[in-house]
């Protein structure tokens, strides 16, 4: 039997393990924030929204969740939406160190449950944050869960990519992206997306395709500044 599932049969020794690394990453992370510089390059319809200091549905890539650092500042007033997978604990207590609050829910874990957390923190007055195409994918493409929440909550969807002058992503479907020490990144923020309630199916899909279109452009954009840099 492999270390990994041995430490994973103790449940003392696999609390141990996740709270130590959520530790030592947390720390990690804000080591490499503090060297980042963030340009950010915002539309002036989302400027105007976000001026206004009123909730929004972040809406950014399962891969480009480093843009969490600084898409709000005030990291008390972001709700991120986190799966109650293995991996997604240790995310969620990363997340909590770094002063984020967090709620638990995915489709494959207690989506129900995510989405009543989701709720009652946009009626506290929290921004939320959901990674369009996660859990698993496919890379890119939001999910319809994020056009149902933004009917739910009465949030606009607010589209939202970044991207670093030098970057590693790593493999997996969400090509994760890792900034190196130093790197200034870019953040482009699109014009919010409201979405009416009560929609019926065919018009939920007009919105996912409108998120869709929306973060593509913004993500060629970020593509073309850094080869023009």
């Amino acid at each position: 039997m492999k270390l990994k599932q041995i430490i994973g049969n103790i449940p003392w020794l696999d609390e141990l393990r996740t709270e130590t690394l959520a530790s030592i990453c947390a720390a990690g992370t804000k080591f490499f924030d503090d060297s980042f510089a963030i340009t950010k390059i915002v539309s002036p319809a989302a400027r105007e929204y976000m001026n206004s200091g009123k909730p929004v549905i972040v809406s950014l890539y399962h891969g480009r969740l480093i843009g969490m650092l600084h898409i709000i500042e005030e990291r008390e007033k972001l709700t991120a939406l986190i799966s109650r997978s293995r991996d997604g604990e240790f995310l969620a207590r990363m997340a909590q160190k770094m002063g984020y609050r967090v709620a638990r829910g995915s489709p494959a874990h207690k989506a129900v449950e995510g989405a009543k957390q989701l709720i009652d923190a946009a009626k506290s007055g929290q921004s939320l944050v959901i990674a369009i195409d996660g859990p698993r994918g496919p890379i890119y493409e939001p999910k319809i869960g994020v056009i149902r929440m933004a009917e739910l909550t009465g949030l606009p969807l607010l589209p939202f990519v970044c991207k670093g002058k030098k970057n590693h992503f790593f493999s997996g479907w969400d090509k994760m992206m890792g900034c190196y020490y130093g790197s200034p990144i870019v953040y482009m923020i699109g014009d919010p997306i409201f979405v009416p309630s009560k929609l019926a199916d065919e018009e939920r899909e007009k919105y996912r395709q409108q998120l869709a279109n929306s973060m593509t452009q913004l993500r060629d954009g970020l593509d073309q500044y850094w080869l023009n840099a």
